[in-house]
């Protein structure tokens, strides 16, 4: 097992990342649902898919906040800001790819089958990224 204090910063990094695109998954889709006729079972879809993202954006506060708590005891100096921590190479990897997956996202029309091919794209990133920043938590 390794130490903890070495991997906190590192997990805070990951999971303050991984809200960051939480958060934006949620504005991202927001603004998809708008673009779609309230009638349309497109847009009830939209509507669950922006809670569904809410919800993870939830789900990370909660982590990130408990990984502060069990660093609120270290010395701050102990500790560099969130900004300042290098994400590892595989997460900052997945970042990358995830990250342009959502800016391709951004671009796409709402309803078209490229949209919906980048948003399983955007599941899968999302789902590795957890994998790999999960087996991270697990040496802390």
């Amino acid at each position: 097992m390794t130490d903890d204090r070495n991997l906190e910063p590192e997990i805070l990094r990951g999971t303050s990342d991984q809200l960051m695109v939480a958060v934006a998954e949620v504005g991202t889709l927001e603004r998809r649902k708008r673009l779609v006729p309230p009638g349309d079972p497109k847009f009830r879809e939209l509507a669950r898919e922006v809670r569904r993202a809410a919800e993870r954006v939830l789900e990370l506060s909660r982590a990130e906040e408990a990984t502060a708590q069990r660093a609120g005891g270290q010395p701050a100096a102990t500790l560099p800001p969130i900004e300042r921590v290098h994400p590892a190479k595989e997460l900052a990897r997945i970042l990358e790819e995830w990250r342009a997956v959502e800016q391709a996202l951004l671009a796409a029309p709402a309803d078209s089958d490229e949209a919906a091919s980048l948003t399983r794209q955007f599941e899968e990133h999302r789902q590795r990224y957890a994998t790999a920043l999960a087996e991270r938590r697990e040496n802390v």
